[in-house]
């Protein structure tokens, strides 16, 4: 049952990486207990995620939580429905000119956009950045198989993850950045088998280009 439950876990967490979204939330949720599985956060709608050009590049902006992300150049744009998610609610998904997408990304580099609603996960996010804070040592404790950091994006704390690298699928990352007490960044990556060297660098560009008001 162990086994059952950790592939279907896996499965889950890749899924919601290339979907863009609230890793966090899905991860605490019971993975054979569906049926009473918490209410999902509610994400905002695709109108909350604008497409800004600017003299300087392409930007997504999301007002209603201060943020501001450039767009790799090249890159095009996809705002996704969250299917499952109360109200509609979107994400937006970044690839690359060479991304191929056969259930998840399997070429090329993804990164995604998610910012909603979220008191439940927001709050369970505050709690782990201060234990790490506090208690540094213990930061596997969160999740054994699962790296976790603090960082900061001007003067807001998030909990960086990186998740193992699973062989023929590749690795995702990202970072959940509670905003107030209810509302949820998620932005995270997505690696693909063999693209990681290629990836990882723009995904570091990227963080370093985000702007939280």
């Amino acid at each position: 049952m162990k086994k059952k439950s950790k592939i279907l876990l896996t499965i889950i967490v890749l899924a919601v990486v290339i979907a863009g979204g609230f890793f966090y939330w899905w991860l605490s949720q019971p993975v054979e207990e569906s049926e009473e599985k918490t209410q999902p956060p509610t994400l905002f709608g695709k109108e909350d995620y604008k497409i800004e050009e600017r003299a300087d590049g392409k930007f997504i902006a999301v007002e209603k939580v201060g943020l501001s992300c450039e767009v790799p150049e090249g890159w095009r744009i996809e705002k996704v429905r969250g299917s499952g998610y109360p109200e509609s609610g979107f994400w937006v998904d970044l690839y690359s000119s060479d991304a191929e997408i056969f259930d998840i990304l399997t070429k090329g580099c993804g990164i995604s956009i998610m910012a909603g609603t979220a008191e439940k996960s927001a709050k369970e996010i505050k709690e782990n950045i201060r234990f790490i804070q506090e208690t540094p040592e213990k930061s596997d404790e969160i999740r054994k198989d699962y790296e976790f950091e603090v960082i900061e994006i001007n003067n807001y704390q998030g909990l960086e993850w990186i998740e193992p690298e699973v062989p023929d699928i590749g690795q995702a990352t990202g970072i959940d950045i509670p905003i107030g007490d209810d509302k949820l960044i998620s932005i995270g990556a997505r690696f693909p088998s063999g693209y990681k060297e290629k990836c990882s660098p723009i995904w570091e560009d990227f963080l370093r280009n985000v702007v939280i008001e």
